[in-house]
């Protein structure tokens, strides 16, 4: 149950995403496409959390905490669009999931970068 702790924060994050993307928000971003710099982050932000919670869970091979970290930021990222069928005044769309998927993927890729330095980093 302790390790369970790692994930808490991707947890939270994602809560607040459900709740934000069960709101008929009209933010208003200027420009066209400024929504998907918004899922990018947000899930850049997912991807990074997730890591952290398998990456610090269990003992498997990084290649496979990073796979299970992107597969369930997918189905995170797919699971809100799908939500969002299904809330007035929003839409679900491809682009905001591809948007969703390539911040995933860049917030285990900033993970992976930092905690290799991390372990390069010499001591004092």
């Amino acid at each position: 149950m302790k390790k369970a702790r790692y994930f808490v924060p991707a947890i939270l994050l994602y809560l607040l995403i459900f709740i934000l993307s069960s709101q008929d928000l009209d933010i208003g971003l200027p420009g066209h496409g400024l929504d998907k710099v918004a899922h990018f982050f947000e899930f850049a932000l997912q991807g990074f959390l997730l890591s952290l919670g398998f990456f610090n869970a269990f003992s498997l091979s990084p290649g496979l905490k990073s796979t299970l970290a992107l597969l369930t930021g997918l189905f995170m990222g797919i699971l809100d669009e799908f939500h969002q069928l299904f809330v007035p005044h929003r839409t679900s769309d491809i682009r905001d999931a591809l948007a969703d998927a390539a911040g995933i993927v860049a917030g285990i890729l900033v993970y992976r970068y930092l905690a290799g330095r991390k372990k390069r980093a010499p001591e004092n």
